[in-house]
């Protein structure tokens, strides 16, 4: 063989390895680029699709206490917003408050039995005096039903909650004090995937803030004023009351 033939052919073996070795580097990347689109879609499919509801509670700082005139029940009106983080739809069956008085020394256990608006924060009744007693002021409000709440989206409002287990006296609130509050949610979410909504449920976490109650005049209560309670801050951690 010639030196030039032998040159050709060397040449020719050389740019064979480079290109097999250029098709094996390509042919990785190209896997692993495949790789990354299909985890990419996987994380894309779940987030959008998949994920269970994902609900948040958050809570002002500020809550509102009252008494039923028709049966001096203990009412507490709480604005809330609960927000879903997750894909698909959530729905809130009830909602219980325990609230614990420092002040009484005792806790009670109220549910999520009506809804309002801002009608029912109406002031007191004025005095009348021909007929020497306090006219009435209609407070409506609706029957609490349970709220569906799609992905990705948020559900405001007001609810009272009604004492469910506790005596009726004495009363949580009468001057003033600490009130240790914590909100639990009893939620319905969507089975339809069996053992995989199963695996990807999430329990929703109970809030619990502490709120203080001060100068309370239960007559003003009794005639149809709410009373103001401000969160305050405490040493324990309160996930998700900001």
């Amino acid at each position: 063989m010639s030196s030039r033939r032998r040159i050709v052919v060397n040449e020719t073996n050389e740019i064979a390895k480079e290109t097999a070795s250029t098709a094996q580097a390509g042919g990785l990347i190209t896997g692993i680029v495949s790789v990354f689109a299909l985890l990419f879609s996987g994380v894309s499919l779940y987030h959008s699709v998949l994920k269970q509801p994902e609900l948040k509670v958050l809570i002002p700082s500020v809550v509102h206490y009252t008494r039923d005139p028709y049966g001096d029940q203990e009412v507490f009106a709480v604005p809330i917003t609960i927000a879903n983080h997750g894909a698909r739809d959530g729905a809130v069956v009830n909602l219980r408050l325990r609230v614990g008085s420092d002040e009484a020394g005792i806790s009670k256990t109220f549910e999520s039995a009506y809804a309002v608006g801002q009608d029912f924060f109406v002031g007191p009744q004025s005095f009348n005096m021909q007929t020497k007693r306090f006219d009435r002021v209609d407070r409506p409000k609706a029957p609490f039903a349970p709220i569906s709440i799609a992905g990705r989206s948020n559900y405001t409002g007001t609810l009272l909650f009604y004492r469910s287990e506790g005596k009726a006296f004495p009363k949580l609130v009468t001057r003033g004090g600490k009130l240790t509050m914590t909100l639990e949610m009893e939620t319905a979410n969507d089975t339809s995937l069996g053992a995989v909504d199963r695996f990807l449920a999430e329990p929703v976490q109970p809030i619990t803030f502490t709120v203080a109650a001060r100068n309370v005049d239960p007559n003003r209560l009794k005639r149809g004023a709410t009373h103001r309670m401000r969160r305050v801050k405490t040493a324990a951690s309160e996930p998700g009351a900001q």
